[in-house]
């Protein structure tokens, strides 16, 4: 039996050598990959700027999460909640985490209140259509996440409904602990349930998130970027029109309108 197996494994061995079995090899690794440890993605619209661009890919972490729960400040891929209702189809959503299971949020005009604690901002850059803060959210060990948001000078209607809070049609009653004064359709103070999290874009005035869709379910969150390994000036894309072909177009794009700056970027907070 042992001789056996030491010639099965000579003969394993010996055709992971030739080119055919190095080929094989080198599609398993990738294969095992993507299913446990890696997943990437493309940036197709602005959301997550000045964070994540549109045209940013990125590689992320599936494995940190079957061990261990998201924290405040993280970016997550999702699968977004609705998209089959929305969408036809289910998409996913990269966005950052800033309510916890527990938390309390208070919303003051685009500004935020955790916990009863205001975040820290500090304005960094002005244009004639944003102004951009670092914002400092804390994490449960007394750390701090600092990254960049964008407002913008002259929002849209919908953009102004997400600075005050939440539609309160798109969560329980029970977890809205106050009505905004500016519109009865607005809870300007949340309590994120158990099991759930509250997520935004860093584009805090062009980012489709939990203000207007409600709280994230812990098992819809999949992986964490930890690295841009390339990025392109590219069109925008649309939830709907996301696919594999489109995915496709939109790499030959960044290919040829390359962001060298922003290659190899780490991701990690």
């Amino acid at each position: 039996m042992g001789e056996d197996l030491k010639k099965l494994l000579l003969k394993v061995k010996e055709f992971f050598s030739t080119p055919h079995g190095s080929f094989l090899g080198f599609v398993l690794i990738l294969v095992v990959v993507k299913l446990f440890f890696a997943e990437a993605y493309n940036i197709p619209s602005r959301s997550m700027e000045p964070t994540l661009l549109q045209g940013d890919f990125i590689l992320t972490n599936k494995l940190v999460y079957r061990f261990a729960d998201p924290r405040r400040g993280d970016i997550v891929v999702f699968q977004y909640p609705y998209g089959i209702r929305d969408y036809g189809k289910n998409v996913d959503f990269v966005k950052r985490v800033v309510g916890l299971p527990g938390d309390v949020i208070a919303f003051h005009n685009g500004f935020l209140t955790i916990n009863g604690k205001p975040l820290k901002y500090k304005k960094v850059k002005e244009t004639p259509e944003a102004v951009i803060y670092e914002e400092f959210i804390p994490r449960r060990d007394g750390s701090y996440v600092k990254h960049l948001v964008r407002y913008e000078k002259n929002p849209p209607k919908a953009a102004l409904i997400g600075r005050f809070g939440v539609l309160r049609d798109a969560i329980p009653a029970s977890a809205c602990l106050h009505v905004s004064e500016v519109s009865p359709y607005i809870c300007d103070e949340i309590k994120v349930p158990k099991g759930y999290y509250f997520v935004m874009g860093d584009n805090r005035d062009n980012s489709e998130d939990s203000r207007y869709w409600g709280f994230l379910a812990r098992g819809l969150i999949k992986s964490t970027p930890f690295v841009i390994y390339f990025s392109g000036e590219v069109p925008h894309l649309s939830p709907r029109q996301a696919d594999i072909f489109s995915g496709i177009t939109q790499l030959i794009h960044a290919l040829l309108h390359p962001r060298w700056d922003r290659i190899g970027k780490p991701l990690i907070y």
